[in-house]
């Protein structure tokens, strides 16, 4: 399927009060993917927003590191992810599991689609496209304390700002809403920061040349440890 074709999930939205929605359902559900969405495209669709949520500044860094920065310079980018196909795929390589994982929790991993035209632009494209393969080469879950787990994960590898935000109200939002689930929350952080510190680089990775590859071996490759991950878990099997 050509990109160019391809009809993409969500719209941007020029409402302000409609993103500040959206912002505020997220901080109480990270599960919640369309309203993530709609967050996402608001910071990268204004300057304000891209400002605030320091996406230059994460730019900047990554340029500062000769992996990221040759795959900045080179701006590859996946397209539309093709579940079906995946789904044939081997068990237990990245795309079936993938796959499995997108098909049996209802998840659209095709809802942002970012212009790259310049290395800001492809360093927001690049997160927000493989959200969802983090998700399972890293082992962190798509339930709360899996969202929480990749944050921390997300904020070793990347340093991103916007990530820190969304992490302070999702904890705000805990220790008024569910404290009871508080310590969980901040036991997946630390691990998640963790796990980011110590795995190489995943940023700039072009995962359409690793569908095929046993998440066994690509997980033993990049240094991550999924049995350091809480809450559901991906397994290799999904």
């Amino acid at each position: 399927m050509e990109q160019a074709t391809y009809q993409y999930s969500s719209k941007p939205s020029a409402n302000p009060f409609r993103w500040l929605l959206a912002a505020w359902r997220v901080s109480r559900d990270l599960t919640n993917t369309n309203e993530a969405a709609i967050v996402e495209i608001g910071f990268s669709r204004s300057r304000l927003g891209r400002r605030f949520a320091g996406w230059r500044q994460t730019c900047e860094s990554l340029l500062n590191c000769p992996e990221t920065a040759a795959a900045i310079k080179r701006r590859h980018r996946l397209g539309p992810i093709d579940l079906q196909e995946l789904g044939r795929l081997p068990s237990g390589t990245l795309g079936r599991v993938l796959a499995e994982v997108c098909m049996e929790r209802d998840i659209d991993p095709n809802l942002v689609s970012i212009p790259s035209s310049g290395d800001v632009d492809f360093v927001m494209a690049h997160v927000f496209e493989t959200h969802d393969i983090w998700h399972v080469a890293t082992g962190w879950g798509n339930d709360e304390v899996g969202e929480v787990g990749l944050g921390g994960f997300y904020l070793a590898q990347l340093g991103l700002p916007l990530i820190a935000i969304m992490l302070v109200l999702v904890l705000l939002n805990t220790i008024t809403r569910r404290p009871a689930t508080l310590g969980e929350r901040m036991d997946a952080l630390t691990a998640g920061y963790q796990m980011g510190k110590e795995a190489r680089p995943l940023f700039g990775l072009e995962w359409d040349a690793l569908w095929a590859k046993p998440l066994e071996d690509l997980r033993s490759e990049l240094s991550l440890d999924s049995g350091a991950t809480l809450g559901e878990g991906i397994p290799i099997a999904a």
